[in-house]
């Protein structure tokens, strides 16, 4: 997310739950989603993909990112 948004928390966690929490708005509010994540977050989007009722796909970036697409 450093490319993105600079948070005032170095904390890892916190990173990762915002990334869910902008998965889960562009799911409710799109229906879709395509973004890169922190690999430590897979686990996550298996199941916001499980719950939303979606197929999703995903692909190693590196630097410890994927990117994700559920749809």
């Amino acid at each position: 997310m450093d490319s993105e948004l600079r948070f005032d928390t170095d904390d890892p966690e916190f990173v990762r739950g915002f990334e869910i929490g902008v998965m889960w708005e562009r799911l409710n509010t799109q229906g879709s989603c395509h973004m890169a994540v922190s690999a430590s977050n897979a686990e996550m989007v298996m199941r916001v993909a499980k719950v939303a009722g979606c197929q999703f796909s995903g692909r190693d970036l590196g630097d410890d990112r994927i990117s994700v697409e559920l749809h």
